[in-house]
Order: structure tokens, then C-alpha cells, then sequence
């Protein structure tokens, strides 16, 4: 495997980091700002956002760009995510916060639609799926090992080491690319308005929004009930800050094991069949977590099996949607690769916004509920759009 795709794994890493780590930390920063937990949760939310607007429209409109290298546009999404970390971190207040939040998720949108395809092209066709797997494993690494260990250190120290640290990794990854990437051949010819147009509608195309809408309600349900966990166990199930570095560490071990069993069972059984099995999975779960929120034995049990189906549905709906864009566009794989990351990162900053609302309306313990009827939507929406046949694609992970 080329070096290079370990420098990609190094940056996944970071990204992986700084979509996460803020959900650990989001009383310990509303403390921080004084603001409350709500306002400091949207930091989530505007990260998500970002990515979620980047990943499909600026992989669409890089046709403009196509003088640019390969190299070129991963350097400057890999220098946009590390400014906005450290922005994020030095910032003194809740509007700064978020700014900064929005310009690294926009970096984090367009690296990841880059560097997955960039990976498996470096490799040739036969080792493309382990070159992906190798990219993503750094995102993975981050939500098994780099998330509890950032939410002890954020509780114990302070929150803005922890994102200067994200900060500190992305650089590494920028330093990376400029001394280790090579300037990959110029493709011939040339991409013109017209090509842009047809990948900027693709984004629009109906069929491709509803399956990316069964993402968005899936994930949104999940990151409801998620996003807010450590108020929740603090507040409700009564357990200590190192029990919620716990919990998260296990909330990421089984992350890791959800997305592997997750792509042996949409081989084996194929999307549609899989994505019921996850998203009911999901809708179950967080059920759960409002029936049983007072029982830390209980609430151990429920996290895992959260971060076991909400990973798991990352290939099921991913193949279904790349699946999808193989018949009704089958000339935007790119877009539809980034229509797929941004589905997964609106359905967490919807989620993150729904838990806030929760929370200042009916109150923490019921964010469980409010994802569960989500996620169910999400899962209605599915068997209702089950009528064709079963889609089947070779995937890695998103997010």
C-alpha cells in the first residue's frame, strides 16, 4: 500500500475526531462559554453542516477546476479543516465557535469524497477496496480510541487542548500531503460548464434525494438520542465523567465492529434487507434509552448496541444509494459518493438540533424517544420505496 494512503488515514483520523469529540464535551464547553447545553451541541450541528454541504456540491463544482492536481485540492480542503479547528479552539465565544465549526466541516466534506476515490485510484481497481478500508480505518480509530480518550481529557483538563490537538493532526496530514503526495498524470481532455450542470442536477435528481432522505432520517433518529449522551448519563443515569469516557470507548469499539458485520451482511443479504434490519435496529435501541435511562447497566448495554447498528447501516445505505445512482445517473458517481456523506452528516446535525429541542422542551431523558420516531419515519420511507429490486455496490465507509 502506497504511503500516501497512510497519510489519508492520518487525516480521516483527525476528521474523525472533530466530528465526534465535541458530543463528549458538550457540557463541559456549554460551562466553558456559559451558554447552555443546547447552544453548545450546535457545534455539532454547524460542523455537519458544513461537511453535508461540501461533500456534493464542491465535488461537483471541482469540474471548474480542472486544472487544478488532485494533490492541490486536497491540500487546500486539508488547510481549510485545520484552520477551522483552530479557530474552534481558541474561540472566546458560542458565534465564533460555530463559524469555525462550519469552515472545518467544510473541509471534512470534500477530503473525504477526494481522498476515498484519490486511494483506490493510486492502488488500480484489484486493491481499491482495501485502500479505501485503510482510509477509513483512521476514521474508525478515532471513534474506538481518539473519542473516550479526548471526552476524559476535555472533563480532566479542558476542552480547547483537545481541539487544538484535532487542529495539531489535520497540519500533520497538510505536511503529509505536500511532502509525500505525488502530482498524479493530468486526465485528458476537458470538463467543461455542461459537465458541471450535469453533476450540480444529479444532486437534485428525485430519486437520488429520497434515498439519500432514508440516510438523513435513519442517522438523524440515531444522533438524537447520541448527540447529547453525556448530559444524559450525567443528569438521568447518574454516572461520573470517566463512566461516560467508558461508555463512549465502548460506543466506538462496537462502532468499529458494527461496520465490519455491516458489510458482510449487505453482501450476504443485500441493502434493502439490511438497511430494515439497521434502521429498526436504531429505532429499537434508542426506545431503550428513554424506557431504561435511569439504569447505568442498562444504558451500558443500549450505547453499545447504538454505536453497533448506527455503523452497521453505514455500507447497507451507502451500497443502496450508490446502487440507486447506478441506474438513474450513472455519469455522477462522484456526486452521488458525496450525496451519500452529506445524507449521513445532515442526518447528525438534524439529529443534534431535534436532541436540543428535546431538551428544552421536554427534557433530556426523552431525547431516546424522540430519536426512535425518527428513525422509524426513516425506516417507513424505506419499505415504502422497496418495490424495485435489490441494489448491490462495492462500498467503504462514510461519514
Amino acid at each position: 500500500m502506497p504511503l500516501i494512503v497512510y497519510i489519508f488515514t492520518l487525516s480521516a483520523f483527525a476528521l474523525g475526531l472533530a466530528e465526534f469529540v465535541p458530543i463528549g464535551l458538550t457540557d463541559v464547553m456549554a460551562q466553558s462559554l456559559d451558554v447552555n447545553i443546547e447552544q453548545a451541541g450546535s457545534a455539532v450541528t454547524l460542523y455537519a453542516l458544513g461537511a453535508t454541504f461540501a461533500a456534493p456540491v464542491l465535488t461537483a463544482l471541482t469540474a471548474l477546476t480542472a486544472g487544478w492536481s488532485r494533490k492541490q485540492a486536497m491540500l487546500v480542503t486539508v488547510l481549510v479543516f485545520t484552520v477551522g479547528s483552530l479557530l474552534a479552539a481558541i474561540a472566546t465565544n458560542l458565534s465564533t465557535l460555530l463559524i469555525a465549526r462550519f469552515v472545518a466541516g467544510m473541509g471534512h466534506g470534500l477530503f473525504l469524497a477526494v481522498a476515498s476515490s484519490t486511494a483506490a485510484r493510486l492502488v488500480g481497481p484489484k486493491k481499491a477496496g482495501s485502500a479505501v478500508a485503510v482510509v477509513f480505518g483512521g476514521f474508525t480509530i478515532a471513534m474506538a480510541i481518539g473519542v473516550p480518550i479526548s471526552t476524559y481529557l476535555g472533563g480532566v483538563i479542558s476542552w480547547r487542548p483537545v481541539l487544538g490537538a484535532i487542529a495539531a493532526f489535520g497540519a500533520l496530514g497538510f505536511l503529509g500531503l505536500l511532502l509525500g503526495m505525488k502530482e498524479p498524470p493530468k486526465q485528458q481532455g476537458h470538463i467543461g460548464a455542461d459537465s458541471v450542470g450535469q453533476a450540480l442536477k444529479a444532486i437534485f435528481h428525485p430519486t437520488l434525494l429520497v434515498a439519500a432522505l432514508v440516510t438523513v432520517l435513519g442517522y438523524a433518529g440515531s444522533f438524537t438520542a447520541y448527540t447529547y449522551i453525556a448530559p444524559l448519563l450525567t443528569d438521568v443515569t447518574h454516572v461520573s465523567g470517566t463512566t461516560v469516557s467508558i461508555f463512549m470507548l465502548i460506543y466506538g469499539v462496537l462502532a468499529a465492529i458494527g461496520n465490519v458485520i455491516g458489510g458482510k451482511m449487505t453482501d450476504r443479504i443485500g441493502v434493502d434487507r439490511s438497511s430494515v434490519i439497521v434502521i429498526s435496529g436504531i429505532a429499537l435501541v434508542a426506545l431503550g434509552m428513554w424506557a431504561f435511562a435511569s439504569s447505568a447497566l442498562a444504558m451500558g448495554v443500549l450505547v453499545a448496541l447504538l454505536g453497533l447498528f448506527t455503523f452497521a447501516a453505514v455500507p447497507a445505505l451507502q451500497a443502496r444509494l450508490i446502487g440507486i445512482a447506478e441506474q438513474h445517473a450513472p455519469h455522477a458517481h462522484g456526486v452521488a459518493a458525496g450525496l451519500n456523506i452529506a445524507g449521513f452528516n445532515f442526518g447528525i446535525a438534524l439529529g443534534s438540533v431535534l436532541g436540543g429541542v428535546t431538551i428544552g422542551t421536554v427534557g433530556v431523558s426523552y431525547m431516546g424517544m424522540v430519536g426512535a420516531v425518527v428513525s422509524v419515519l426513516g425506516l417507513v420511507l424505506l419499505m415504502v420505496r422497496n418495490r424495485g429490486g435489490d441494489y448491490r455496490a462495492v462500498v467503504g465507509p462514510a461519514a
